[in-house]
């Protein structure tokens, strides 16, 4: 019978091969429907508690049949331990459950890690003189993070991200590519309000002029900009960043590290003497 069998081009081995085969391509395909990786939507899932997870499983039984729903349940335990692979045909099945049921707050933080690798970058310098306005100053860090990131084309995989989360509704994937966008222009503009009065005051107020220059660095994500406190500039300026070696330029926090050490020498002697 095993001859017979194999004669006709067909074995256990090979039906199980071509199983395997399609579970694999299955999780590829996910994947990429995913973005790039499903990891972070498995443990999203795993840790829904479980009235919502009963939810899940529920309208699961009811597109796919009670053995898949039976099945699922009874395999949640392994699934969540690691002990079995979710296979990709299941997890595209669950998953795809998923984004109309998740509040915006989960979407946005299945989106952070692929945002934050895939998104735009920029490294600048705003060179800024003492007789500069702190207002036009700001305005320019805004249009150059509104040209940085608003004018950014979406990669492949952030794309199919949105798309899934969104789940074919055309507001949500704006109200996702919206949040990231804003989220980044406006914490790295609020950083240059907060810094730059600071910094050209101090600078003013150096008739000494022990301070030749003074630089302080915003970072957020993949985006960098040095604000250069330059005597010798005018007004604000935009630049591409190039390394300068300067030994007289003062970093904004180095002309204050004497605060640092007065506060831990005061603690020290409070705890000394209590």
């Amino acid at each position: 019978m095993a001859r017979r069998y194999q004669s006709r081009g067909y074995s256990k081995y090979d039906a199980g091969a071509e199983a395997a085969r399609r579970h694999i391509e299955a999780a590829r395909k996910l994947s990429q429907e995913l973005g790039g990786t499903d990891k972070d939507v498995k443990e999203y899932f795993f840790s829904l508690p479980q009235n919502k997870l009963d939810v899940i499983l529920r309208e699961y039984g009811q597109r796919h049949g009670s053995s898949a729903k039976s099945y699922a349940e009874q395999t949640m335990p392994k699934w969540r331990s690691g002990r079995t692979q979710m296979s990709g045909l299941v997890a595209e099945r669950l998953f795809n459950l998923l984004p109309p049921r998740m509040p915006l707050s989960a979407k946005y933080q299945l989106t952070q890690n692929l945002w934050e690798y895939f998104g735009p970058s920029s490294k600048k310098r705003l060179r800024i003189g003492l007789d500069a306005d702190v207002d036009v100053a700001v305005e320019t860090v805004r249009a150059h993070f509104d040209e940085v990131v608003l004018h950014y084309t979406i990669p492949d995989q952030l794309e199919r991200r949105f798309n899934w989360l969104s789940a074919g509704d055309v507001s949500v994937k704006q109200e996702l590519l919206n949040h990231f966008r804003s989220k980044e222009r406006q914490l790295l503009s609020e950083g240059a309000r907060i810094q730059l009065p600071a910094m050209l005051a101090h600078m003013r107020e150096d008739i000494a002029g022990r301070t030749s220059r003074m630089a302080q660095t915003l970072k957020i994500g993949k985006h960098e900009l040095e604000l250069l406190i330059d005597p010798k500039a005018q007004g604000v300026a935009l630049e591409e960043y190039k390394f300068e070696r300067t030994r007289s330029a003062s970093y904004f926090w180095d002309d204050w590290s004497w605060v640092f050490w007065l506060m831990v020498i005061a603690g020290l002697y409070f705890l000394a003497t209590s």
